[in-house]
């Protein structure tokens, strides 16, 4: 297949595009900043808007268009206007194009942000939305529209709300590479108390449940609307980084853990349920916590 991806000099853009090539599909990436994965073929553009996908569009003929494009990924990242911008109103501007240009499928990255706070052992997707911040309402009214202009075009569209994706890759503020960062140095690593319970996912496994999504897409097999890209499972911040430590054989005295005070605004609890997902697609998270720590450790050590 053709396949037009934004957001591919990020996280998950990257090791998306990876297991698209991999797979033996034809991949053409548009952004600001280039994808460096060999054999992606790269358009490179200022801002990313409706006149360059139309154009981009109209070059190739797409079967599926992944939009993972996004802004305030980092948390200094939050201009008002540019997450207005990316996250509420791209998305269906990307569908919008995608339907004109004959496209078959779109698929839209959400988050876990999305949410608003509730006290919930596991989020649905019938379950209230933000909308007292910024980034998650911003990636909440562009799924929203994203499927609103799916619907009116008559297009099949999903947006997947991903949780803790983690791997090899990451930013440096996150989680992962901040601890290898000072594990493997013998360093000491200041935490919060490690309480928060999040749902992590391996990047791998997210990648394949997006691909299954276009597919369950392309095939009729599957409802257009938001489905959480997640395993169910509950992990404390706590048992990650000790986990990690161990596969390390690093000192895990060295995780200093309540060094940190809690922020204000994080949450104890943000897991997904993964039901919508696994039961219209067959996709499921086939990697515990274990095999994608020791895989992502063996990935970076070979970078």
């Amino acid at each position: 297949m053709n396949l037009l991806l934004t957001g591919a000099s990020g996280f998950i853009g990257i090791n998306l595009a990876r297991t698209l090539l991999a797979r033996g599909h034809q991949v053409v990436a548009v952004g600001r900043r280039s994808c460096p994965v060999e054999g992606v073929l790269n358009v490179e553009s200022a801002r990313l808007d409706t006149t360059v996908l139309q154009q981009v569009m109209a070059a190739h003929r797409f079967d599926v268009v992944f939009h993972l494009a996004a802004a305030g990924v980092h948390p200094a990242d939050r201009d008002r206007a540019e997450l207005v911008r990316v996250n509420a109103t791209l998305p269906s501007e990307v569908v919008a194009a995608a339907s004109l240009s004959g496209v078959d499928a779109v698929v839209l990255m959400g988050s876990s942000a999305e949410y608003a706070a509730q006290p919930a052992e596991m989020l649905r997707e019938d379950m209230p939305l933000e909308s007292h911040k910024l980034y998650g309402a911003s990636k909440a009214a562009g799924g929203l529209l994203g499927l609103a202009t799916a619907a009116e075009q008559g297009l099949p569209a999903a947006v997947l709300r991903a949780f803790n994706v983690y791997g090899p890759g990451e930013g440096p503020h996150r989680l992962l590479p901040s601890l290898v960062d000072k594990l493997q140095c013998s360093k000491a690593v200041d935490l919060s108390a490690g309480t928060q319970i999040r749902d992590f996912l391996y990047v791998d496994d997210a990648c394949d449940g997006l691909v299954a999504t276009a597919l369950a897409l392309l095939e009729g097999r599957m409802k257009n609307g938001a489905y959480n890209l997640s395993t169910g499972t509950k992990t404390s911040v706590r048992d990650f980084a000790r986990a990690l430590a161990r596969h390390m054989s690093a000192d895990e005295s060295l995780l200093r853990f309540g060094a940190l005070a809690l922020r204000p605004d994080d949450l104890p609890v943000v897991v997904g349920d993964p039901t919508g997902l696994q039961e219209a697609t067959g996709w499921r998270a086939n990697r515990s916590l274990d095999d994608g720590l020791d895989a992502a450790l063996r990935q970076i050590a070979s970078n």
